[in-house]
């Protein structure tokens, strides 16, 4: 359930630091983001996610969630390139996996549910955060996070979203069920979860999961209650997530601070030097340009 390639990972993002240093003048710490502890903070009765924290003196606080794809962990690219930003910069961050997946996999698997990843995002951002927050989300991790903004608007100071799946676990399930094995397909339907082999990384596989995703579903007809400066990053190149929802996403949120960009070449993941490169550079403009008053 780990992210595979966490080497090539760190080498991608000091070699992404390397061009962005000179554009973000950072302040020098010393904490290691490569040495920093896993902590565990308990969600519930028997219930526990895994995470890392760089504390800062800055605000806002930085909060990233995850997806379902091992890619969007917190020994991922993209948290790694954002722990160091966030070091670099004095924010404080916090990155974390949900239950059942990446270093929280201890978890329950025949028992999680889609709820307990919202209430992962909410717990961790309540109980490690304060004040004003800004929430990053990659994929699942995206829809997570504008679920998450929407339970806690007077505190949400920005968004950062990277080819956001909304709405998108029933049909993952049932897209890559009709894939499997007779036996395996039967052994879903009777409740047995199942851990899929995918290109982006392992990923679950669970009927009552998916279903119960069905009631955080977004109506993109409608206005989602977002005003605060959101950014989403889209690759017109994603197999997964079709580019057209995050203009529909655009569109539908309240707030008038919401820039869309659509990369022609980039993949689902967003996680090519360039990307990465993008990522910081979007979230740092969005940082200076909207000061924690």
């Amino acid at each position: 359930m780990l992210h595979q390639g966490s080497s090539r990972a760190r080498s991608w993002c000091q070699s992404t630091s390397k061009v962005l240093k000179e554009y973000f003048r950072p302040q020098q710490r010393n904490v290691s983001v490569s040495r920093l502890n896993t902590h565990f903070l308990e969600v519930g009765e028997g219930r526990s996610v895994a995470y890392q924290i760089i504390p800062g003196q800055r605000k806002p606080t930085v909060v990233m969630i995850p997806g379902l794809h091992s890619y969007t962990h917190m020994n991922g690219q993209k948290a790694s390139c954002l722990l160091r930003y966030c070091d670099m910069h004095d924010y404080s961050c916090v990155v974390y996996d949900h239950e059942c997946s990446g270093q929280s996999s201890k978890g329950h698997l025949k028992k999680v549910l889609f709820t307990n990843w919202v209430e992962d995002a909410l717990a961790v951002t309540e109980k490690l955060t304060e004040g004003p927050v800004v929430l990053v989300g990659s994929s699942i991790g995206g829809w997570l996070s504008i679920i998450t903004g929407l339970k806690l608007k007077e505190r949400l100071h920005g968004l950062v979203l990277f080819s956001p799946a909304l709405n998108y676990v029933w049909q993952h399930y049932h897209r890559h069920k009709a894939q499997l094995p007779p036996d395996t397909r039967r052994r879903l339907e009777a409740g047995d979860p199942h851990v899929h082999t995918h290109e982006y990384g392992n990923a679950l596989l669970k009927e009552d999961f998916a279903a119960d995703s069905l009631q955080y579903e977004l109506d993109l007809s409608k206005t989602l209650d977002i005003t605060c400066p959101v950014r989403i990053i889209h690759g017109l190149n994603d197999r997964e997530i079709p580019s057209d929802q995050s203009m529909k996403l655009c569109l539908s949120l309240a707030s008038e601070d919401v820039d869309l960009i659509y990369r022609k070449n980039s993949t689902h993941q967003l996680e090519s030097p360039p990307d990465l490169e993008l990522f910081l550079t979007t979230l740092d403009r969005m940082i200076k340009d909207n000061p924690v008053r």
